[in-house]
């Protein structure tokens, strides 16, 4: 097990995007919060590993893209799965892999025994078609902004309207949960018993990076809800940094953000980001009330793992840590700030100079470089808000290890 250790302060200056300079962070941190930045030190042993908690739920029902065929240069190819986002500003068919499990209220799994169901809800939900929606809405003025609001629907929201299509509780409109047929809530088909033996429901979403120009982080969300508290899921980020991967997409990227350990980039395989968002933080029954994963992503790539490099789209990183260590002794520093709303706006504040075209270039046409700007690091659903109260225990892995938990806040009752 790993933990963090002091180092000397370096004599060259307090440049947090590319040094790293733990006792720069803090200093800074002390001046415009007022107090330690390390309040939520790593804990060893402290819980069950996310990853572990993950893995024990075996094998859910699944429908899971093959692997990025090799010279592949769009997302698109050899998937299967596909959720179509062509009415978001950032159009496009987004390739995703969905897993479900379902279980009675002694845990017992029946999600093979209700296959036939649970794969009729997958279809209607995430295998929609734009143009018969738009077919059977016909010129209602609202087709627009509903064909919008469908793309454009958290990968938790679609979670969250199955497991109301399993539980037979519903506070989205059935439009939403059974298609448009139900534009207008009149008939029989605008709702179903679903499973009454079911308790709870997990839905775990696969993204690969390789398919996903847009947020190039290869990642899982893993979603859980039981009967009679649909507004009060749990939630498990898994977020992998990304090593040498090449994305399927017009700019053929080859990503390596990993950090040099004592002069290598290569000294560790694999970074993983495991985050919790506890139950009984606050209600969520829409798109705004999901944390998005990039409140951790973003910070911690420019902050602690990529930092400034002169060419993004290849592999590169400024950070050379003399041992693992350290890069966890930095890592809990910047998740440390991010917990409180002053330490959130004052990371909002290190990472303007990243959010440019040159690291995310992506969004330079769709939504719109100034519009994904003003919301990454804004403080309604920023990285400026920071991560409470919504984000429970962090932990880091390193070459599926776990190297260190950061513990969130109590749950204030």
């Amino acid at each position: 097990m790993m933990h963090p250790t002091k180092s000397t302060p370096s004599p060259g200056g307090c440049r947090l995007e590319t040094r790293p300079n733990r006792w720069c962070f803090l200093a800074i941190a002390l001046m415009l919060t007022g107090q330690p930045a390390l309040s939520s030190p790593p804990t060893e042993n402290a819980s069950t590993p996310l990853s572990v908690q993950v893995e024990a739920l075996g094998e859910g029902l699944r429908f899971l893209n093959a692997p990025v065929p090799q010279g592949a240069t769009t997302p698109e190819a050899g998937a299967q799965y596909m959720y179509a986002r062509t009415y978001s500003a950032n159009a496009r068919n987004s390739p995703v892999g969905i897993e479900v499990w379902v279980f009675d209220k002694d845990n017992t799994p029946l999600q093979d025994t209700h296959a036939e169901y649970l794969t009729e809800v997958y279809r209607d939900l995430y295998g929609w078609s734009p143009a018969d929606w738009k077919a059977q809405l016909g010129d209602s003025a609202q087709t627009a902004k509903i064909l919008q609001e469908k793309s454009d629907l958290f990968w938790e929201s679609l979670a969250q309207h199955l497991a109301e299509r399993v539980l037979a509780d519903a506070t989205t409109a059935p439009l939403y949960r059974f298609g448009p047929r139900c534009f207008d809530d009149t008939t029989k088909h605008c709702k179903d018993a679903g499973l009454p033996d079911v308790h709870r429901v997990v839905v775990r979403t696969h993204l690969n990076a390789r398919r996903d120009p847009t947020n190039p982080v290869t990642r899982s969300i893993t979603y859980s809800v039981q009967r009679g508290a649909l507004s009060d899921p749990e939630l498990i980020f898994e977020l992998q940094v990304p090593n040498g991967l090449k994305v399927a997409g017009p700019h053929a990227e080859v990503l390596d953000f990993r950090p040099r350990i004592a002069g290598r980039q290569d000294t560790v395989g694999d970074i993983r980001i495991w985050a919790h968002i506890p139950r009984g933080r606050k209600p969520r029954t829409k798109n705004v009330d999901y944390p998005d994963y990039n409140l951790v992503f973003v910070p911690l790539r420019h902050l602690a793992v990529q930092g400034e490099v002169a060419d993004p789209k290849q592999p590169a990183t400024s950070f050379d840590y003399p041992n693992s260590a350290a890069l966890v002794d930095r890592i809990g520093t910047v998740i440390a700030l991010l917990r409180t709303p002053q330490g959130g706006s004052a990371v909002a504040k290190q990472l303007e100079p990243f959010i440019t075209d040159k690291y995310y270039y992506m969004f330079t046409g769709g939504q719109g470089l100034k519009s994904y700007r003003d919301y990454v690091l804004g403080n309604q659903a920023g990285v400026g808000r920071g991560l409470n109260p919504d984000f429970g225990a962090i932990e880091l892995m390193i070459d599926g290890k776990r190297a260190a938990e950061f513990p969130g806040p109590a749950l204030q009752r």
